[in-house]
């Protein structure tokens, strides 16, 4: 049926009119302010509208592996923090991933960028970030995601600023803390809804449990205990070189032994009693073929005892017994090797105890592990049974464990880059030229905005100065306070007046023998020769000089023109037996 140009005109009206009413919507929401629901991430907002703009590149630089990828890429690249030396190719330095290039991987060394989780060697950082930045994942023309721990110091920041802006020239950058990266992966993919939650991260330095209300940190309850994988390989070692072999210079292959090994036992005392039977009774004792690097690479576990194997024939054998649940108890009971510290178990319970009260049953609910320590076996049912028998009955307590908890942090910075408010968090490299890096690091340091608040919500209280002591104003002898009988002030100055007294007497006496002496003596010898009536001129005159130093120091007793209380603990007569 043909129909006429009137008719076409209509529909074209209708389709004008139709996107003009979208726009004018548009325009209404965009004057209107966006509402705390609007503002708190959901998954199906992030679905629909992402970032617009090129692809992210997401850094977890970790102070053991880097997790390193694009925000296009599926996962992570987990590539060695640290540089390696070999004995059998020592004039070749591996950085990276480049390790797996040697043949031998026997006696590794290491030089490690970081200590106690903070870096603190650029010499071995700027070759790796090169290394990762050239071969892995491309940096130039993109923005980065970075992560850096709880409290970095300012310097380390300023470095990596100056790293990142003026030898890389990036366009923009943002530094995050990986538990704060978990926790947004937590909230978008398993729960769903912005809900309070625990982040527990234990790597290869240190375990920190990171609290999070209405979506931000609550920096009171924050915790942290420097137990990580780096104490649990160097004690495998020493238990090691203690039973079995010398193993203090194979970090590397120990590493692996502990990592293809080791658990957490659920029941500590029922395993010891078993690990402590003989023959088919043992269930826990198991034999690990250490790699020769010729026919076997990696290390590996033998299943049967019985079977024979053929590549572990010429190759060493450790028996690994109560080791296996032992080395990795330490993460729950550090004072077993003399550590101060709590366990795991134990400062989570802290950091609930710490925070509201009635956020801690919600905090409880949402209990997220990460990091390298969480890939034990038995590690999550072990989390879950301590704080079961610490926390009251009556609430609900749910540990949640990632398929990957080494890479969890770098999935929360991929599904971060889909959001689109990820551009009002990054700081451009303009900023930084204009503002400096006195910007970035108020900006990436949310721990001062929330000291500066708790200092308003909580000042430090006022000290009122006394105007004189209140030991004056009560009737108190020094006896009362401390103990120690001491003359008073009445009871000095009559002891004084009589010494002076008897000083007196004393002198007078002395002096009226000493005139008879000497008259004597003009009347005797007469005929004295000229010395002698030199030494006798000389004694007068040392006798009238002590009799005028004994009179001023009379005097000044007599006068009482100065406070005794200061000399109460003198002796005074040593002055009175010098003037004798």
């Amino acid at each position: 049926m043909s129909l006429s140009k009137g008719d076409e005109i209509p529909e074209k009206r209708l389709k004008i009119e139709r996107t003009y009413s979208n726009r004018s919507r548009s325009d209404k929401t965009r004057s209107r302010r966006p509402t705390t629901e609007e503002l708190s991430p959901s998954t199906s907002k992030t679905n629909k509208e992402k970032y617009a703009g090129p692809p992210i590149l997401i850094l977890d630089n970790g102070a053991y592996t880097a997790k390193i990828g694009v925000s296009s890429d599926e996962s992570a690249k987990i590539i060695p923090n640290c540089i390696m030396k070999v004995k059998s190719e020592r004039k070749r330095f591996f950085i990276g991933n480049q390790i797996e290039e040697c043949r031998d991987l026997s006696g590794l060394y290491y030089l490690l960028p970081c200590e106690k989780g903070f870096t603190v060697k650029w010499t071995v950082q700027k070759p790796v970030w090169d290394y990762m930045f050239n071969n892995v994942s491309h940096i130039e023309d993109k923005g980065v995601i970075m992560t850096q721990p709880i409290f970095n110091f300012k310097t380390i920041q300023e470095i990596t600023d100056e790293i990142f802006f003026e030898e890389y020239e990036i366009k923009s950058m943002l530094r995050v803390n990986p538990c704060d990266l978990a926790k947004y992966e937590y909230v978008n993919r398993v729960a769903g809804k912005n809900v309070p939650c625990i982040v527990v991260d234990s790597g290869f330095s240190y375990t920190t449990v990171v609290p999070y209300i209405d979506g931000k940190k609550y920096y009171p309850a924050t915790r942290r205990i420097n137990v990580g994988g780096k104490m649990l390989t160097n004690y495998l070692k020493e238990i090691i070189s203690y039973r079995q072999l010398h193993v203090m210079d194979e970090t590397y292959v120990i590493n692996q032994v502990k990592e293809d090994s080791c658990y957490v036992s659920s029941n500590f005392k029922e395993d010891m009693r078993i690990a402590g039977l003989h023959g088919d009774a043992n269930s826990i004792v198991k034999s690990y073929v250490l790699p020769d690097f010729n026919n076997i690479r990696r290390g590996y576990v033998q299943e049967s005892k019985g079977a024979a194997d053929h590549i572990a024939e010429g190759c060493q054998i450790l028996r690994l017994n109560n080791e296996r649940f032992t080395v990795p108890e330490l993460l729950f009971h550090p004072s077993d090797i003399g550590i101060e510290s709590v366990g795991i178990a134990e400062c989570i319970v802290k950091c609930i105890h710490a925070c509201p009260e009635k956020e801690r049953p919600h905090l409880a609910k949402h209990i997220v592990l990460m990091g390298g320590n969480c890939n034990f076996p038995g590690f999550k049912e072990r989390v879950y049974f301590d704080l079961r028998s610490y926390l009251p009955d009556h609430w609900s307590v749910n540990v949640h464990k990632p398929e990957n908890p080494i890479t969890f942090a770098w999935q929360g910075g991929k599904s971060l880059s889909a959001d689109p408010k990820l551009k009002s968090l990054f700081v451009t490299k303009e900023q930084y030229e204009e503002r400096g890096t006195a910007f970035t690091y108020e900006r990436f340091s949310d721990w001062l905005h929330a000291e500066k608040t708790c200092n308003e919500e909580n000042p430090s209280p006022t000290i009122e100065t006394v105007p004189s002591s209140i030991l004056n104003k009560s009737n108190l002898t020094r006896f009362d306070l401390f103990g120690k009988h001491e003359v008073e002030s009445e009871e000095l100055s009559e002891s004084l007046n009589a010494n002076s007294t008897d000083k007196l007497s004393k002198e007078t006496t002395s002096d009226s023998k000493t005139d008879g002496a000497d008259n004597s003596k003009d009347n005797d010898s007469s005929e004295s020769s000229i010395v002698g009536r030199d030494i006798d001129v000389h004694q007068d005159d040392d006798s009238n000089k002590a009799k005028f130093k004994s009179s001023l120091f009379l005097e000044t007793n007599e006068n009482d023109s100065f406070d005794t209380h200061c000399f109460s603990s003198y002796d005074f007569n040593i002055f009175s037996n010098s003037f004798v």
